[in-house]
């Protein structure tokens, strides 16, 4: 709930990063029941409208950096608003992966196997340098400063978001 609210603070701040037009990033992780909850959060003004994009893992937590979590789920979402007419564009792809395993993608509702392409490992390499930089073991909510290569990586992955390449891709208007 902490994540939440100081995402919705980053949020608040918007306004100022309008009017000079730059993208504001924050990343925070900390505690979400018995698992490890990282949240980077991009958004960048247009001339007329403003995209937010997110990338929210949930992970069993590891013991050393160099480790891959048990667990992972990863949301991606991707948003544009018009400032004028208030039309949204929104993406949204659900994956999860057992440490060992194969990725499965969240299709209507359900969890479909799918074998890893070069698309999927993208995000798993965006995913796993995040794991790399984390606090471990948090025990509350802290904020991180991105790295601009784990930034770039992310934002790829986001911006890579489209029907062609991920079938289970929800696009909500």
């Amino acid at each position: 709930m902490r994540l939440i609210m100081k995402l919705l603070l980053c949020l608040c701040l918007l306004p100022a990063s309008v009017f000079c037009q730059e993208r504001i990033t924050s990343v925070m992780v900390g505690p979400k029941e018995d698992q490890t909850r990282i949240v980077a959060a991009f958004v960048e003004p247009t001339e007329d409208a403003l995209k937010t994009q997110s990338m929210i893992i949930d992970m069993t937590p590891i013991k050393n950096n160099k480790n891959q979590p048990a667990s992972v789920f990863v949301d991606l979402t991707s948003t544009v608003r018009n400032l004028s007419t208030g039309e949204k564009k929104q993406k949204i792809l659900q994956l999860r992966w057992q440490k060992i395993g194969e990725v499965e993608f969240k299709c209507d509702g359900k969890w479909k196997k799918q074998t890893a392409d070069a698309a999927t490992n993208k995000i798993v390499e965006a995913a796993t340098a995040l794991f790399q930089i984390i606090p471990l073991n948090t025990k509350k909510t802290t904020e991180l400063d991105l790295p601009k290569d784990v930034e770039q990586k992310i934002l790829s992955v986001l911006d890579s978001l489209t029907t062609e390449t991920f079938s289970c891709l929800r696009n909500v208007n």
